[in-house]
């Protein structure tokens, strides 16, 4: 029909067509071109699909682009079918002239850019079966009024349409007769906000597909859908979030239940004992159950899980991943032998994994990461010949790498990090041809990595093996089979020239590379490609200088950590032009210079660390451009001045370290005022700051580090620290966490932006901790010239763990609470001019393992307790002169010798206390015997030698007449004086 086709090169005429889909509309024969479709009796149109990638990933610079559709549709009156999905129309609105075309059957408009609001001219196309306006997200509607005629309605896709208003959709929808498949996915809709009765909530028997996950109900609505028994998929994840629930025992009774998605919601348990198994036995037809990311704490017992036939047979996804189930993975998973994807990630499951699971001949998928699973892996699981993805990742998995997992030809993903496996690496992994992805990093493995490892992963695309003892082998000229994305190989010892390995350079492809730890000892590379986005040349011994053109040779790098290297020279300025950068670490190097004055807003950097350099000069003021900054790590550099007042800018920080510098002047007192108010860690140890500690220091209560010690702050130590929140323990906080001792860093670590690293000095010791947002709690004003008493709000801070206060001026009483802090390990406040007793209430600090309170003017009786009578140095009270009692040798009044007798429970004396008294007695015994001998030696001597004792005797005589003679000639000068004082007065 010449009419239609030239409606046709209309609608070619409005498109652009970058890509040339449309290249075969020319010619007489419309019906000829692509995606057009002809009646065959008639000749009409009734055909258009115009469909390019539709999905939420579209590119739309590679598809049909207009800023609106053409009118010219209109002239095609017998189109029954029209789809237009993925195609980009600029946000323009959904045309009303689609409500003219009557004899549509199928609109489909997905992913196609739309704005606006759906038109209520949609009511008109009453013979419409499909309709699929997903992926429209901006798209709204405020009512389905429109939707109210549509009776021959089978198919409605709204996903990501904003249906928030919409409160009569339960209304509409459940009147339409025909209606089968249901997806309001991601809508904003709230059932339970528009008051629907459960009881009167039922829509066509026909209905056999509903999706309305991804919505915010403010509880379980699955009540709605009790009578619905016809369903044969039911997605209600992520459907509430704030009252937990369980999932009900009539979920059983839904026969022809195929799929079922609870994923994501609050349940916490079943409504009756065994649920899931009466879930899994009674729906025959289930196939598909995804119960993931719960809080469901059922223990799974093998001995009362007795499966169905159907359940056996059926059942081929099983998702339970991220709740907390516990118990051993045994004989109740290995009856369902359909299965093809099993998950059961991020729970407590513990025990080893069973042997029997090579018995899974179907299985494709197996994920039991993160668990508690211990012992060796299985080589059974080398029979499961379907398997493509397995991953065993951070367990407590011991044991070799067994060799039968070289059977798995089929095998793309194999993840096993995060254990302590050890033995060397199976060569028969090279035998994986379809292998994609190997992760075998953070475990205990050793040996030599060779090229007959990977002769034949032709298809690896991920190579991560880091953090393990490898030694890496290969032939200079070895070209590997592969093009890698990924190259993760730190601590993989580098054999032969120390220098880049160099079939690294032949992988163009890769994006991420890392060889920290390596035994590199070379200069930084000049072959390193543009596409790389992640760097880490860490702890190795490069050398020379950083290219001054980095940030144009390797323009989109995330992440370049070239920390605890060799590297000297000046920082690059064209760091700044890495827009994408968001972790830098050039940490303990020998760079020199002043840092780069070039930091821009449109970077969006989250850490910077700088530490253990030789830098000078001072903090750039263009770093308050760093809006997303938050980790700042400069310490141990020859930095100096004031901190630029730029920095309030960046309110993102967490992390400020600036110690072991020369900053000077006063403590900012922006920080605390209206920014950074998010800093947990506030580091300015050792610098020249002077001056007292703002007041605005108080408003940061997320703070859980604050060291000002050596420095030369005065005044008095603020009340207000008390309001310290982070310091405090938080009732929710993990037991796990709550009785975790401090970690140590060791000298290798992983560059994560969320693992911190901080200097501090506890327990006498200057270490460098880290995990410490979580388990390190500490306050060292220490070695300043603060005055005053100590704070008795300081006492709230129940979850510090160390304070340390010593080598001021302060002068006041301990503060009495001192007890409260009952998280304290370590207490030092010696060297002030404190007085008074030492409280009774710190006989309470059950975890002090460190303390110091030596030259004070302390008085009084040491207390007594359980903890405190461990530490019995007398050093740590050594200066206070006015203490007595044990540690100490001073007895106090009321004790015959500083110890008192201690009974046992049988009423005798302790074995220690005998044995003291024992040593006591045979001391005084041999003292006395001494004075007794040497006595009897001077005086026999005189009885028994007659001119010893004639000389004895006149050397007495003399010097009795000198004393009485000097006192008689001294009374007389003193009598003198007393008559002439007396005359004068």
């Amino acid at each position: 029909m010449e009419r239609e086709r030239q409606a046709l090169l209309k609608l070619k005429q409005s498109f652009q067509d970058p890509t040339h889909k449309l290249s075969s509309w020319k010619g007489q024969e419309c019906c000829q071109w692509k995606g057009v479709g002809c009646d065959e009796s008639s000749g009409h149109v009734v055909k258009l699909d115009l469909r390019t990638c539709s999905s939420y990933f579209t590119n739309y610079s590679d598809n049909l682009q207009a800023n609106e559709v053409s009118p010219s549709l209109l002239e095609l009156q017998h189109l029954n079918y029209l789809d237009l999905s993925g195609n980009n129309f600029n946000s323009s609105k959904i045309p009303t002239f689609f409500g003219s075309m009557n004899n549509l059957k199928y609109l489909n408009l997905s992913h196609s850019s739309f704005g606006g609001r759906i038109p209520l001219h949609f009511g008109n196309l009453t013979s419409l079966q499909v309709l699929d306006l997903q992926g429209l997200f901006g798209v709204s509607t405020h009512t389905f009024k429109w939707a109210s005629n549509l009776l021959s309605l089978q198919y409605l896709d709204m996903n990501d349409v904003n249906c928030g208003n919409a409160s009569d959709f339960v209304k509409v929808l459940t009147k339409l007769p025909s209606l089968s498949h249901i997806s309001l996915s991601s809508c904003d809709l709230d059932i339970n906000y528009f008051g629907y009765d459960p009881i009167n909530f039922t829509f066509s028997s026909n209905l056999k597909y509903l999706d309305l996950s991804k919505n915010t109900h403010k509880r379980s609505i699955l009540n709605y859908f009790q009578n619905m028994t016809s369903l044969e998929v039911l997605d209600l994840s992520s459907t509430f979030y704030d009252v937990s629930s369980k999932i009900p025992t009539w979920l059983g009774d839904f026969k022809s239940l195929v799929y079922l998605n609870l994923a994501s919601n609050n349940y916490d348990t079943f409504e009756r004992e065994g649920g899931l198994l009466y879930l899994i036995n009674n729906a025959c037809s289930l196939k598909l159950l995804d119960l993931s990311y719960n809080s469901i704490g059922q223990v799974l017992d093998p001995h009362n899980l007795n499966w169905t036939k159907c359940a056996k047979y059926n059942l081929e996804v099983l998702n339970l991943s991220g709740n907390i189930m516990r118990g051993p993975l045994s004989s109740w998973l290995e009856q369902l032998e359909s299965l093809k994807n099993l998950h059961l990630y991020g729970n407590l499951f513990h025990g080893p994994i069973p042997s029997s699971f090579g018995k899974f001949s179907f299985l494709e998928l197996l994920d039991l990461s993160s668990n508690k699973l211990n012992g060796s892996i299985p080589e059974s699981l080398g029979r499961l010949s379907s398997l493509r993805e397995i991953d065993l990742s951070n367990n407590e998995l011991t044991g070799i790498i067994p060799k039968t997992m070289g059977r798995l030809s089929l095998l793309r993903k194999l993840s096993l990090s995060k254990n302590q496996l050890n033995g060397s690496l199976p060569k028969s992994l090279g035998n994986l041809v379809s292998l994609e992805s190997l992760d075998i990093s953070t475990n205990f493995l050793e040996g030599v990595v060779s090229e007959d490892h990977f002769a034949n992963l032709t298809r690896l695309k991920e190579l991560v093996i880091n953090s393990n003892n490898f030694s890496c082998k290969v032939s200079s000229n070895w070209i590997p089979p592969f093009s890698l994305n990924l190259i993760h190989m730190g601590s993989c010892k580098v054999e032969g020239s120390h220098g880049f390995p160099q079939w690294i350079q032949t992988q163009k492809e890769a994006t991420e590379l890392n060889l920290s730890n390596a035994n590199i000892i070379r200069t930084f590379p000049n072959w390193l490609h543009s596409s790389i986005t992640y760097l880490d040349l860490s702890m190795n011994k490069i050398s020379g200088y950083l290219p001054m053109n980095i940030g144009y040779t390797m323009p989109y790098l995330v992440t370049l950590n070239l920390g605890n290297n060799l590297l000297n020279g000046s920082i690059p300025y064209s760091i700044c032009k890495l827009e994408s950068l968001d972790n830098l670490d050039l940490s303990r190097n020998k760079f020199f210079g002043k840092m780069p004055h070039c930091w821009k807003e449109s970077q969006i950097v989250t850490v910077i660390n700088f530490s253990y350099n030789k830098l000078l000069g001072t903090i750039p003021s263009s770093m308050g451009n760093l809006f997303s900054l938050k980790w700042l790590h400069m310490n141990n550099n020859n930095l100096n001045g004031e901190l630029p007042s730029t920095l309030m800018n960046c309110s993102e920080l967490e992390l400020i370290d600036l110690g072991d510098n020369n900053f000077s002047g006063p403590l900012p007192t922006w920080i605390g005022g209206d920014s950074l108010l998010m800093i947990k860690i506030l580091r300015l140890h050792k610098n020249m700051f002077s001056g007292s500690i703002p007041l605005n220091f108080c408003k940061l209560f997320a703070l859980q580090i604050l060291d000002l010690s050596g420095n030369n702050l005065s005044g008095e130590i603020p009340h207000c620290f008390g309001n310290f929140s982070g310091m405090t323990i938080e009732e929710d906080i993990p037991e796990d966490y709550a009785n975790a001792t401090l970690e140590v860093v060791s000298p290798s670590y992983d560059i994560e932006w969320n693992k911190a690293k901080v200097l501090q000095v506890m327990k006498g010791r200057e270490l460098e901790y880290t995990q410490i947002l979580l388990l390190l709690d500490n306050m060292d004003l220490s070695s300043n010239k603060l005055v005053g008493v100590i704070p008795e709000e300081l006492c709230q801070l129940s979850g510090l763990r160390g304070l340390n206060l010593s080598h001021n001026h302060l002068s006041s009483n301990i503060p009495n609470k001192i007890g409260e802090l009952k998280s304290l390990e370590s207490l030092d406040l010696s060297n002030n001019k404190l007085f008074g007793a030492i409280p009774q209430s710190m006989s309470n600090l059950l975890s002090l393992n460190k303390l110091d309170l030596a030259h004070n003017n302390l008085s009084g009786k040491i207390p007594t307790g359980s903890q405190l009578q461990t530490l019995d140095d007398p050093d740590i009270y050594f200066g206070n002169d006015q203490l007595c009692g044990l540690p100490l040798r001073k007895k106090c009044l009321g004790d015959d010798d500083g110890r008192k007798t201690s009974p046992t429970s049988n009423g005798h004396e302790d074995e220690d206390y005998k044995e003291s008294r024992f040593e006591r007695i045979w001391f005084y015994f041999v003292v006395t015997l001494g004075y007794a001998v040497g006595l009897w030696g001077v005086i026999g001597s005189l009885i028994f030698k007659r001119n010893w004792r004639l000389a004895f005797f006149g050397f007495y005589e003399n010097i009795k007449d000198w004393i009485l003679v000097t006192i008689q000639v001294k009374m007389g000068r003193f009598k003198k004086s007393i008559m002439k004082w007396m005359w004068i007065n």
